[in-house]
């Protein structure tokens, strides 16, 4: 089952996507969803949907469901009946601004330490890859070490750039993660999700 502050999406029986928001209660064979954003249409009392949970446990689990009530920023359903369950580590993503240092560029299979480190600003991060802003230029096919330090344990991780975006803060870059092990993938995906609760328990608590 799901867990209070897990993010979700909220579909009609057809498929159409109505919401995205998170799980504000729930309970044996039912779920309170606070919506977020809104898109197409209302659903009504009655009214059969899809809601998919992104668990830190399970992965992405879809339920069909009847909608209970649906009124201003919240949903109830019940009647909830297990279609998937799907670990999708890389679909989760989480925007973040963690500052950081990279201490190492790599060659090959050498790690060779940098002069001076670089200082980075951490945009977002996920189980396969991470993006982030600095001041110096770097070019695709560029690869760097740094020690990320948001999860439960420090994970040494290597970054290959992969793409340059241009902004007048400074250039971004999205990488991907190499060589990573099954256990820091694990980690970052814990971390991404148990990130999105934390941002989106204080917006909760902002109302």
């Amino acid at each position: 089952m799901a867990f209070e502050l897990d993010p979700c999406l909220v579909r009609t029986a057809a498929g159409e996507l109505l919401v995205r928001g998170f799980v504000r209660e729930h309970g044996a064979d039912s779920l309170l969803i606070e919506a977020e954003h809104f898109t197409g249409s209302w659903l009504e009392a009655g009214d059969m949907a899809v809601v998919e949970v992104m668990s830190a446990h399970k992965g992405a689990c879809t339920y069909d469901a009847v909608v209970v009530f649906s009124e201003a920023r919240r949903i109830e359903l019940a009647r909830l009946r297990l279609r998937t369950v799907v670990q999708q580590r890389a679909a989760v993503r989480v925007l973040t601004a963690i500052p950081l240092q990279v201490t190492h560029r790599v060659e090959g299979n050498e790690q060779i330490a940098l002069d001076e480190p670089m200082d980075i600003l951490v945009l977002d991060v996920s189980a396969t890859g991470m993006r982030f802003r600095c001041a110096t230029k770097l070019a695709a096919g560029t690869r760097v070490a740094l020690t990320f330090r948001g999860t439960r344990t420090p994970l040494h991780l290597v970054l290959e750039v992969l793409r340059v975006e241009e902004h007048k803060a400074g250039p971004a870059y999205g990488c991907a993660l190499v060589g990573i092990t099954e256990r820091e993938s694990d980690e970052l995906f814990r971390f991404a999700l148990d990130e999105q609760r934390r941002q989106l328990a204080l917006r909760a608590d902002a109302r």
